[in-house]
């Protein structure tokens, strides 16, 4: 389907399945001759699951963090939260439960939740008690591995998803937060397991646990009191019993020459799935360049802005550009693919491009999202103790969406924290607690996903 406007088209599963629709919209669409960037906003929405469709089993792994640092009240409540969640499950759903130190025990292997699974994994956490060192990696992976292993075909209709609790820093076995977050992503993409972290305290590693999140197709949870890992994960959790959508991708193409700059925080991998090397074998040849985005698991009636920055390289001609992206998803009829959804760009002088004005509600989107990434940037370079660099960065993001906020009221607001936090990080004013919240609330709200921490669930 190729058009010149914004359009919302959608594939019609079958009566059982569940549609979603995908509207883009640019911000302009002229480019000038020496080339340039153009960002387009991407809206996924769900549509509502039929009432006869009954909800998909949940396939959960509860990985919880024993290590001394956890003793007391923090671990207490865990066993308690984990307990809480075991309890809203029903036989068709299975759980595995895994404690970790500085060494690992499978309280639970995979297994249905029947009343006789809940008796054991309350007596087996009694027995439970903090103690050793943090073995996070290993902790983590052997709760995903008991998921692989028992959970049967990764495409199959069911949500199956890694809780991960710590309170400390990984300080056993693997420590790297970029090799463990492509380890994640690899582990979603071939078996089928999504991961969401949960920190507790001021001594967690939030650059570990929100890209080991955001590329395990999970959510990050950043908790301020023991009560809150119970809040948290039981929200997630009744969010999970009303997936609508599971494994949804957004896939697009581009013209030779582009690039593409996911902006919004989503794992992204160049697309060499299958459908993209159909794509090639139906001749789009116009579209060599491919790229998958992991959205995870829609909510029925769930919507996601998905903000992308493109890039056009020079030309000495007349030229058009095309961006085609759609949307990809599992259900319970089966696996659905959306139509493919055209922006054009056309090349323009620069007369011309100057005397074309951005689209304000699509630059709403876009100085969010950057506003977002600066802040995930800037925090990641203060805990390398690079504040200056942390700073202007703050800054630079601040003075460009500064120049087409206008008077949008969430544009104004980003403008004015952004520089606020420039000032307290240059002059080292950021406290840990403060520095984690800064990175959940940015990576949840870049996300499109949920605060569960006050049960409320604000976006």
């Amino acid at each position: 389907m190729s058009t010149d406007h914004p359009t919302t088209p959608h594939a019609e599963p079958p009566s059982e399945g569940v549609g979603i629709s995908l509207e883009a919209r640019p911000e302009r669409r002229l480019v000038r001759p020496t080339g340039g960037h153009r960002h387009v906003v991407f809206t996924l929405a769900a549509g509502a699951a039929p009432s006869t469709v009954e909800r998909p089993p949940l396939v959960v792994a509860l990985v919880l963090d024993r290590s001394g640092s956890m003793h007391g009240e923090p671990l207490q409540t865990a066993k308690r939260s984990a307990l809480a969640v075991v309890d809203q499950l029903t036989p068709a759903d299975r759980v595995a439960l895994v404690v970790f130190d500085d060494q690992i025990d499978t309280i639970t292997p995979l297994a249905a939740v029947t009343p006789t699974v809940k008796a054991r994994l309350r007596a087996s956490l009694t027995g439970v008690e903090a103690r050793g060192s943090t073995a996070l990696h290993e902790g983590w992976l052997t709760g995903c591995q008991a998921l692989a292993a028992g959970a049967g075909d990764p495409d199959a209709h069911q949500v199956t998803r890694c809780f991960l609790l710590t309170d400390g820093q990984a300080n056993v076995g693997q420590t790297d937060p970029e090799r463990i977050a492509s380890e994640a992503a690899g582990i979603r993409a071939n078996a089928g397991v999504s991961t969401s972290t949960l920190g507790f305290g001021a001594n967690y590693d939030e650059l570990l646990l929100g890209p080991l999140a955001v590329a395990g197709g999970g959510q990050f949870h950043h908790l301020r009191t023991p009560d809150e890992i119970e809040t948290a994960l039981a929200g997630e959790l009744g969010d999970l019993l009303n997936v609508a959508a599971l494994r949804v991708r957004l896939e697009i193409g581009a013209g030779a020459g582009m690039t593409c700059d996911v902006v919004s925080a989503y794992a992204t991998s160049e697309d060499h799935s299958a459908s993209a090397r159909q794509s090639a074998r139906d001749g789009r040849d116009g579209y060599p360049a491919r790229w998958s985005l992991a959205i995870g698991d829609l909510l029925s009636g769930g919507e996601r802005e998905v903000v992308v920055r493109f890039g056009f390289p020079e030309v000495d001609r007349a030229y058009t550009y095309t961006v085609r992206a759609r949307v990809v998803w599992s259900d319970a009829a089966g696996e659905h693919a959306g139509d493919w959804s055209d922006v054009r760009f056309t090349s323009g002088s620069h007369a011309q491009c100057d005397e074309e004005r951005r689209d304000p509600a699509v630059m709403h989107w876009v100085g969010l999202a950057h506003a977002d990434r600066a802040r995930l940037v800037a925090l990641d370079l203060r805990a390398k103790g690079e504040d200056d660099r942390a700073s202007a960065v703050l800054v630079e993001v601040a003075r460009r969406i500064e120049e087409y906020a206008n008077n949008d009221p969430d544009l104004i607001a980003a403008v004015a924290e952004l520089r606020d936090l420039a000032v307290r990080v240059e002059h080292r004013r950021l406290h840990a607690l403060e520095a984690k919240e800064a990175y959940f609330s940015s990576q949840r709200h870049s996300r499109g996903q949920k605060d569960y921490r006050d049960r409320s669930g604000q976006i």
